[in-house]
This record gives C-alpha cells, structure tokens and sequence, in this order.
C-alpha cells in the first residue's frame, strides 16, 4: 500500500512537456493577475495556453486595488515605517517608498498587458525547440524543470508569507493594527516584484538550459 501511494505521488512531479512544466509558477502569476492566460489540459492529455475573460478581468482588479490602496497611503502619508517613528526624513522616504511602488506597479502590470503576446511566443519557441530535439534523439529533462517551478514557487510563496507575518506580528507586537491599504500596498509590492523576478528567471533559465543542450549536441 505504501508503494502504491509513493508510486502515485511521484505521478505528481513528473511531466512530460513543457506547459506542464510551467504550470505552477503560471498559476501564480495568473492568480495575481500578471498573466491573463493560464495553462490548460485538453481532452486527449496534452496541454496548451488559453486566454479567459476571468485573466482579465482579474488583471484590472489587481490594477484598481494595486492604485487605490498606494494613493491612499500617499495621500494619507502612511506606511509601515512610520508607524514606528515619523521624522521630516522618514517622511520623505516613505512618500519617495510609495512613489517608488505606483511606478513599480504600473511598468509591471503594463508590461504583462502590451507583452502577453511576447510571453506566448516564448512558451511555443520552447515546444518547438523541444520537439526539434526529440527529432535528433535529445531528451528534455521535463520533470526535473517542473520540479525546479514547483520548488521555486514554493519557496517563493514561503518567503513572502514569512517576511509580512513578521511584519504583521513586530506591528501587533507595538499595538499597532495597520490598515487595510497600507498592509496591502505592503504585501502586494513586494510579493509581485517577486514573482515578476521569479518569472524572467525561469524563462531565461530555459532559455539557457536549451543553448548548453544544443551546445552539447
């Protein structure tokens, strides 16, 4: 029975092609909204990228929140920092802090918008290049690329939860409750920044790792 299990739970790190392997760490930046697209399975086992309503709409949300919440902590000048101490030069840094995550904001979610057509032809470059090297007898190692997205995006998320519970907790510790939109200003900045970072890793990695196999052969 023991066997049985491992043998099924193995199922769920192996993957056999490359939208799979992408699979995890698309799914977060689907649900923050970087990608309106997401991976799915067809009806005979394959998978591919569609596009849905929902990505969309779900992008715009992020868009209105992500302003709204930085504005009003603009306009209401706080922050994090100043909940601690508020000196004329904390002041201008948490305003220049705040600035600093609208630009960040904006390039960001633009980005994901004018270039999701950029990001499309990327993933297909990668199948294309797949199918070439399994024309020429050249395995892609899918399931060890898939487990690298699911360790990634784990540790990813791990850090991020890590580093506002922290946060949350040093403010409680001090009696202080922070609202909404500055915690959330907060937590969004850093956690989107992130995953953007962790996302052009991955597709340069893959970039990479396919130049040294084609070096190699």
């Amino acid at each position: 029975m023991c066997a049985r299990f491992a043998r099924r739970l193995r199922q769920y790190f192996i993957s056999r092609e490359v939208f799979a392997t992408l699979q995890p760490l698309f799914l977060l930046t689907y649900i923050y909204g970087l990608t309106p697209f997401r991976i799915v399975k067809r009806s005979n086992g394959t998978s591919e990228i569609r596009a849905s309503c929902f990505g969309y709409c779900n992008t715009a949300a992020y868009v209105i929140l992500y302003g709204v919440c930085f504005f009003n902590a603009l306009l209401n000048a706080e922050s994090v920092v100043g909940y601690f101490f508020r000196t004329n030069i904390s002041i201008v840094g948490d305003t220049l802090q705040i600035c600093n995550g609208i630009i960040t904001g904006i390039v960001i979610y633009t980005t994901a918008l004018t270039q999701r057509s950029k990001m499309r032809r990327i993933i297909h470059v990668f199948n294309e290049l797949d199918e070439n090297y399994a024309n020429i007898g050249v395995r892609v190692k899918y399931s060890r690329i898939y487990r690298y997205a699911l360790m990634l995006t784990v540790t990813k998320t791990l850090i991020i939860v890590i580093y506002c519970t922290g946060v949350y907790l040093l403010l409680r510790s001090v009696h202080v409750q922070p609202s909404f939109c500055v915690f959330v200003a907060f937590v969004l900045q850093r956690s989107v920044l992130f995953l953007a970072i962790c996302l052009f890793s991955f597709i340069a990695g893959g970039f990479e790792r396919r130049m040294v196999m084609l070096n190699k052969v």
